[in-house]
């Protein structure tokens, strides 16, 4: 009797760990699907381009403030 108890509490301790992986796993093939549903979505509806787009604007921009940080740096150091 101790043998069949011991060996169904061990056959729930491997049930319980393989649904968790499997929820675990499930999570993750989830979590996949949706990027892929997004990626596809921004692709047809041109939001990926809006996006590349204001990235290069934000470079250019930025570029732009450094470049006039540095010429107000140089003309103060004209000054003195």
């Amino acid at each position: 009797m101790a043998k069949i108890k011991k060996a169904a509490e061990q056959a729930v301790g491997r049930a319980k760990k393989t649904v968790k992986q499997a929820g675990k796993t499930v999570a993750r093939v989830r979590g996949q699907a949706a990027a892929l549903a997004s990626k596809v979505a921004g692709r047809v509806t041109g939001r990926t381009q809006k996006r590349k787009r204001a990235k290069v604007v934000a470079a250019v921009v930025g570029a732009a403030a450094v470049a006039a940080a540095a010429g107000v740096v140089v003309a103060r150091a004209r000054k003195r």
